[in-house]
């Protein structure tokens, strides 16, 4: 479980991961709220706070639980990933999508008319970092850099069944 993931589950509950480093300073890591330490994990036992006043939801205890036992290397947050769709069927009842896609992480890049959305969700191929996006646009004509931002999508947000992308013509 990475800390982004933790922080998401302690924000139900007003709590967050310690924001130094991973949460851990001194081989102990803790989750804070807007006025304390609620928690304290020494590396063998978790300290609840008895100031905290509201109890533990069992989706926090567990989540810490996950967190603790998930080595520190994994803990680092993934960079967010990006589908860059530029065009989409509507003729056929399983739409094709026009995509840009990486070729064998040499920093080449083309658009492929014939997608499907598990393409997109699956090869890693179409999968772009920020950092790499920045990369195609340095690659490309103005017009197409534009259109490179209307088309980006969180890879979680194509997961979505009603993926609804509006058709853009490309130079």
């Amino acid at each position: 479980m990475t800390k982004d993931e933790l922080n998401v589950i302690l924000k139900k509950a007003d709590m967050y991961l310690s924001p130094i480093g991973d949460g851990t300073f001194n081989n102990v890591f803790y989750v804070l709220n807007k006025s304390c330490v609620v928690v304290e994990f020494n590396g063998v036992d978790f300290i609840f706070s008895p100031d905290y006043g509201h109890g533990y939801w069992k989706e926090i205890v567990e989540a810490l639980v996950e967190y603790a036992n998930t080595p520190v290397e994994e803990r680092k947050p993934k960079p967010q990933l990006y589908n860059i769709i530029i065009a989409k069927d509507i003729h056929h009842r399983s739409p094709y999508l026009t995509a840009w896609r990486k070729v064998n992480k040499l920093g080449e890049y083309f658009t492929t008319d014939a997608a499907e959305q598990q393409d997109l969700l699956h090869d890693n191929d179409f999968k772009f970092t920020v950092e790499e996006i920045e990369d195609l646009k340095s690659k490309v004509s103005e017009k197409q850099k534009q259109i490179i931002d209307i088309g980006m999508e969180k890879v979680e947000n194509t997961m979505s069944a009603g993926v609804d992308i509006d058709e853009v013509e490309d130079d």
